[in-house]
């Protein structure tokens, strides 16, 4: 774990928590990679206000408990105060800083991502090129939620051995960004989301998943029609809502393979799959293998 003067070692200072643990690992040349762990005790009655100062980096905040909290705009004035769910993240671009208001405790572990990193991760034999990534705002990330839960033990730790996990997790993060957050490039009459739709509309999907839940029904909680809705998502996300929906049921449905007391038709009704017969026809396209042998090799 490594402490120095840089931007790496005052995110716990921005955020009023100069003692937050923080490690930081030059993973291939010269640019960081630092991650730290922020515990805040806000209370709803005594917000507190985060500013971060303009910089070449994007900031990642991976929320471990629900928080709330709202942006500062660049004249002061605020917008609402909206939840982030636990396990979701908020990333942004600090080529103008960022501002936000705490309305609660906040328990978050806070990446902090210099442009140059990615520049050295893209010269990886195949790894994806280097572009700007897009604007999150409290999206479901499981793949970063794992490795946010791999992360944790290791602020407990010390000396090298810290260094050679933080080491390829860095790359992987990296990685993952470049691979899914791409900002496209859209063509002129494309309509993207906003950063609020694409949260609402990801956040109704999930909070529906048992249900037959139709793409009109999601449409209409972000105020759209469903076919601008489908093109406008799938312009933002890259993927057909139908398709980040049957995602998100066989991510869901991972979970509970993991319990063997239930049955498969169990775990299709559970995932908002139509019967046992889509479930298992879903889970192949996105796996490559059945339930059934999904299940048996986490046993073998």
């Amino acid at each position: 774990m490594h402490q120095d003067a840089s931007m790496d070692a005052q995110v716990g200072r921005h955020f009023g928590v100069s003692t937050a643990p923080f490690m930081s690992i030059r993973p291939l040349r010269n640019e960081c990679f630092s991650v730290t762990h922020l515990c805040c005790p806000v209370g709803a009655d005594n917000p507190l206000a985060i500013h971060l100062p303009a910089q070449p980096a994007y900031f990642m905040l991976l929320y471990m408990r629900d928080a709330e909290h709202c942006d500062i705009m660049a004249g002061g004035m605020e917008t609402v105060v909206r939840r982030y769910r636990k396990a979701s993240v908020c990333l942004v671009d600090l080529h103008e800083g960022a501002s936000i208001r705490l309305h609660s405790g906040l328990d978050a572990l806070a990446f902090h991502l210099p442009y140059g990193l990615f520049s050295e991760v893209a010269s990886i034999p195949h790894a994806p090129e280097v572009a700007p990534l897009r604007c999150l705002r409290g999206s479901g990330e499981r793949i970063i939620w794992n490795i946010g839960c791999a992360l944790l033990p290791l602020f407990e730790r010390q000396g090298n051995s810290v260094d050679d996990m933080l080491r390829p997790i860095a790359i992987a993060v990296c990685i993952h960004l470049m691979q899914h957050y791409e900002r496209k490039v859209l063509d002129s009459d494309e309509a993207p989301l906003t950063v609020w739709q694409e949260k609402d509309a990801k956040e109704f999907m999930t909070d529906h998943l048992r249900k037959c839940v139709t793409i009109a029904e999601v449409a209409a909680k972000v105020g759209m029609l469903a076919s601008d809705f489908v093109e406008a998502f799938s312009a933002t996300v890259g993927i057909a809502p139908e398709q980040w929906l049957a995602l998100l049921r066989v991510d869901q449905a991972k979970d509970y393979l993991r319990d063997r007391r239930l049955t498969t038709a169990e775990i299709a009704a559970r995932c908002g799959f139509a019967d046992e017969l889509q479930f298992n026809d879903t889970f192949l396209k996105q796996t490559g293998m059945t339930p059934g042998d999904w299940r048996r090799g986490l046993y073998h």
